[in-house]
């Protein structure tokens, strides 16, 4: 709304009487306000397109229009401007029919209501001054998370864009060195990629707080397969349900599987023979587990090792929340649960 002095007030009521005890009632409310009364069709659209107007007060039957087409007319155009009917005509029915198209106040011309007349005005500018603060303000907030998610989204695509980078200069740098240095730069190589997997997913959802985890395990799997796998082992994957988590859990839990799928790749055959790694994706009772399985030479519970793997499992799973259970399976070879806590 305007300050006081730039107002302009719209009164329609083909009742010279009855107008002159609306401007009444507007000049005791705001005596600076600047008062239109147009007496007919033209009138009305010239006064409308003018400016936007701080008040209309209309009647509801009038001989050159009528307050239903008044209301809709000036909402239209301006639907943040208040709109109050003074009728004699009408009752409880079209008040309520037009109080749900946007007017904000219906008085009844009767000597009981008319003191209502001057509170009924105050109020419905007041209101639009609410309506009008609230809106700025949710326009401003709307702008500030836009800006905000086009820099966090700029944030995850520079991320991304970066752990690419420095695969390709691990990859790189591989070439160049002797045969033990290559793996270990091979397997730091794969493990950010695994995290690549992870950070892509995240740049696709909405709120960029949270990642199909799902996918973004099939994606490892399949990097992991592509390196790892010979033509030889025989791959599995049950991972069709959706597995949404928030970004600080996804990131670590997606480095644990990897390492889990390494280790099945590296060690359950020794001798590269042919095998099955089945890897699923479960839910019971709320709880969700991820399930490695191969069909190896087992699991010797009583060798401990204290390879980078061994203690990176343990420190992501700590991270992720996860309960790492390594067992021989009934159908041979070794089973690793991921049980989200």
């Amino acid at each position: 709304m305007n300050d006081i002095p730039s107002w302009r007030i719209i009164v329609i009521d083909d009742n010279p009487d009855d107008r002159a005890l609306v401007c009444r009632e507007l000049d005791a409310l705001f005596p600076t306000a600047v008062v239109i009364e147009p007496t007919d069709l033209a009138a009305f659209e010239a006064a409308l397109a003018e400016a936007e107007p701080d008040l209309v007060v209309t009647d509801l039957d009038i001989r050159w229009t009528n307050g239903r087409w008044t209301l809709a007319a000036v909402k239209q155009a301006y639907p943040n401007c208040p709109v109050v009917m003074f009728t004699g005509t009408g009752d409880e029915m079209t008040a309520v029919e037009l109080m749900k198209s946007g007017l904000d106040d219906y008085v009844v011309k009767s000597v009981r209501q008319l003191s209502r007349l001057q509170v009924s005005l105050k109020l419905a500018v007041e209101m639009a001054k609410t309506r009008a603060a609230v809106s700025t303000r949710e326009a401003q907030l709307i702008a500030m998370v836009a800006h905000r998610d086009t820099i966090v989204r700029e944030l995850h695509h520079r991320v991304k864009n970066n752990l690419q980078t420095v695969v390709s200069l691990l990859q790189l740098g591989g070439k160049k060195a002797d045969s033990a240095t290559r793996e270990q730069l091979g397997q730091i190589s794969q493990r950010m990629q695994a995290l690549g997997s992870v950070q892509a997913r995240i740049y696709e959802t909405e709120t960029l707080d949270s990642v199909n985890f799902s996918a973004a395990l099939r994606d490892i799997v399949e990097g992991l397969e592509n390196v790892y796998s010979d033509g030889q082992i025989t791959l599995n994957c049950d991972l069709d349900h959706r597995l949404d988590l928030d970004v600080g859990r996804a990131m670590p839990l997606g480095l644990l599987c990897y390492e889990v799928i390494l280790n099945a790749y590296k060690h359950a055959w020794p001798q590269r023979g042919s095998g099955s790694l089945v890897i699923t994706l479960h839910f019971e009772n709320r709880g969700c587990q991820i399930i490695v399985w191969d069909d190896g030479v087992g699991y010797d519970g009583t060798k401990v090792t204290k390879g980078l793997g061994s203690r990176l499992i343990q420190s992501l799973a700590s991270e992720a929340r996860v309960r790492v259970s390594t067992m021989s399976n009934e159908r041979g070879g070794t089973e690793v649960s991921l049980e989200l806590l």
